[in-house]
């Protein structure tokens, strides 16, 4: 029998990963504060997942990630944002290849300010595409939404901040699938209000384990031009 056998019948008996056991995005690099009017939003990350369970684990996916965003006002900004899904370093061990040689990510990401730079609002609308190879369906894609909290302690110089952020997954196609999941990033930088890095850690849970993830982003903000 091969080895991570628990993990492997929870993922493939989940309704959102079908034939394809990849983890769904989880890590936002995000904090709570908005971009403000006229602002641009330019970031970049890089994220590991790892699904654990039965005191075995295995890293399901690696992810390169984009995101661009726009302040449309003060209190509401409007992101477009595309990850790859790459299969793990040991994907293999459990898996047959040729079921996941990788996976699309888009998602656009409303963001509501509900106290200014504290606590915010976003509801993503996600669509992941891939190669159903297993079934021999060809393409196959998942549709979903996923309501997010952040909420952001920051200290007085603006040069680090620490976000908590919730989130539900919310899946259709083949059947409704739900999943929570939370973050913990931050953010260090001689101003926050021009660039970050920001490491963050999170999990999403599912049936009878976890998905972890961990990795670090670059966000760049670009000021509005002056008249």
């Amino acid at each position: 029998m091969r080895p991570i056998l628990t993990i492997s019948l929870f993922l493939n008996a989940s309704v959102l990963l079908h034939s394809c056991a990849f983890a769904p995005v989880n890590n936002q690099y995000e904090k709570a504060g908005t971009l403000k009017k006229g602002n641009v939003e330019l970031s970049g990350a890089f994220t590991g997942y790892t699904a654990v369970g039965g005191g075995e684990s295995v890293n399901t996916n690696n992810n390169l990630g984009f995101r661009a965003g726009y302040g449309i006002s003060d209190k509401f900004d409007l992101k477009f944002r595309y990850e790859r899904l790459m299969p793990g370093s040991n994907y293999g061990e459990v898996f047959d290849d040729e079921n996941f040689k990788g996976a699309n990510y888009f998602s656009i990401v409303p963001k509501f300010s509900i106290i200014p730079e504290k606590l915010s609002f976003s509801v993503p609308l996600n669509y992941y595409s891939f190669a159903d190879e297993f079934n021999g369906e060809g393409n196959a894609s998942l549709i979903g939404f996923t309501p997010q909290l952040f909420y952001t302690f920051t200290n007085k110089k603006s040069t680090a901040d620490l976000t908590l952020g919730t989130k539900v997954d919310c899946f259709f196609g083949g059947g409704a699938s739900v999943f929570p999941g939370l973050t913990i990033g931050a953010g260090f930088s001689k101003d926050l209000n021009k660039w970050a890095l920001r490491p963050e850690v999170g999990a999403t849970f599912i049936g009878g384990g976890s998905f972890l993830s961990y990795g670090l982003g670059l966000q760049v903000m670009i000021p509005k031009k002056s008249k």
